[in-house]
């Protein structure tokens, strides 16, 4: 599997994408994110890749602060009241523990974690042991990830061994008490 094919199942990934609408107030475009109804400065996303609901379809573009977004073909002018999304970014040690992983393991956790109804993007906390530890060596420890799905909260313990033997231990427990584990060697 090549970084593509990661990068494709990453951005196909639920709640992936933080969904709203702009407004322009008081001579600022304004964000309004459709789930926790906060507000941000657009100007915040500038030199940013967003995508705006045009044309009946999402077009993928960079906001620049004068209201525009550079499409491939053109520059589209926004309106008040357009809808746009943006690519989540996940927390860094987070990011780094999915990168740390085989390819492999990372297409099984990640099918195994959304039939679980989460997303790799609904991670809120994770404690990656793998950042503290010399590259190339022999070890284990454990991981701490939390995500929630706006409907329940799943805490996971990611038990390693890394070096001349490679184990994974994936613990998951949901807040409805239900429990699963997955392993991989």
């Amino acid at each position: 599997m090549n970084l593509q094919h990661r990068l494709r199942t990453m951005s196909e990934q639920k709640r992936s994408y933080t969904l709203g609408s702009v407004e322009y107030i008081n001579d600022q475009w304004i964000f309004f994110d459709d789930e926790n109804e906060e507000a941000s400065l657009l100007e915040e996303l500038v030199d940013r890749e967003i995508e705006v609901y045009t044309m009946n379809t999402w077009q993928k573009g960079l906001f620049n602060a004068d209201g525009l977004v550079k499409l491939p073909d053109y520059y589209y002018k926004l309106q008040h009241g357009d809808c746009i999304r943006v690519s989540k970014t996940l927390p860094y040690a987070y990011s780094e523990l999915l990168n740390q992983l085989p390819d492999t393991l990372f297409l099984e956790y990640t099918k195994f974690l959304n039939q679980l109804s989460y997303s790799l993007y609904d991670c809120i906390y994770c404690h990656n042991m793998m950042l503290y530890v010399p590259a190339h060596s022999e070890y284990k420890g454990v991981n701490f990830i939390t995500y929630d799905n706006n409907e329940s909260i799943c805490s996971v313990q990611h038990h390693f061994q890394r070096g001349l033997q490679t184990k994974d231990r994936f613990e998951f427990t949901m807040t409805s008490g239900k429990r699963a584990i997955f392993t991989h060697s």
